[in-house]
């Protein structure tokens, strides 16, 4: 079996299982989109180099920082390496991936129905980096706690790490922290950021409103 046909049985199972609960497939990838509007699950069946098979990774991706790029900001590997071995076992497994992703995404949506249940996750489970900390102080910000995300916002920009990405966040969080002090359009700016992100994504543009974020 080709890796094309093999990718093709992946997919095909994701289409059966994934497409109902309203996922959308980026491309002809192996990568299936989510839509929450101020953030999207991600679910990804990995290859892995030099083997026939697939990885599971399932995430929430915040849509806060303007990027092209997708990234598991909330969750990642599900579950172990599913290896082809042949075509009727591989069509078993890869309806098993299909399963266990939605699981995944209906778990994600119930994780993350607002801004305050991300506030609350983010706190609780996020491990200490930089852009940890940066998504808890727009969480914090948008849920009202101008206090607790202008001191996380700060611990942003005392961070000592100075390659270029992190001094582009940094400069990027004086002007929010800027926003949120002077009560002056934070969370405008957010939608904003969310809806360039959204196009540099290839996302539709999506008109309502969600957690009093107009976007």
């Amino acid at each position: 079996m080709s890796t094309a046909q093999h990718s093709r049985m992946i997919n095909a199972a994701a289409r059966t299982v994934l497409r109902p609960l309203g996922c959308v497939q980026k491309g002809r990838s192996r990568i299936w989109i989510d839509d929450q509007v101020w953030w999207i699950g991600v679910v990804e069946f990995q290859p892995s180099s030099g083997r026939k098979g697939s990885y599971l990774n399932v995430g929430a991706c915040w849509l806060w920082h303007e990027k092209d790029f997708l990234s598991f900001d909330a969750g990642h590997r599900v579950g172990t390496f599913h290896e082809f071995i042949d075509e009727e076992q591989f069509s078993a497994e890869a309806t098993l991936l299909a399963r266990h992703a939605a699981q995944e995404v209906v778990a994600l949506r119930d994780r993350f129905p607002s801004i305050a249940h991300a506030l609350a996750w983010t706190t609780a489970n996020a491990s200490p980096t930089l852009w940890n900390t940066y998504h808890s102080a727009v969480l914090a910000g948008l849920a009202g706690e101008v206090e607790r995300s202008g001191l996380l916002f700060t611990e942003v920009i005392a961070d000592p790490n100075d390659v270029p990405w992190a001094v582009e966040l940094k400069q990027r969080v004086v002007g929010l922290l800027h926003c949120l002090e002077s009560g002056a359009g934070f969370e405008q700016e957010i939608a904003a950021t969310i809806g360039r992100t959204r196009i540099a994504l290839g996302l539709p543009a999506c008109q309502r409103a969600a957690n009093g974020i107009e976007f």
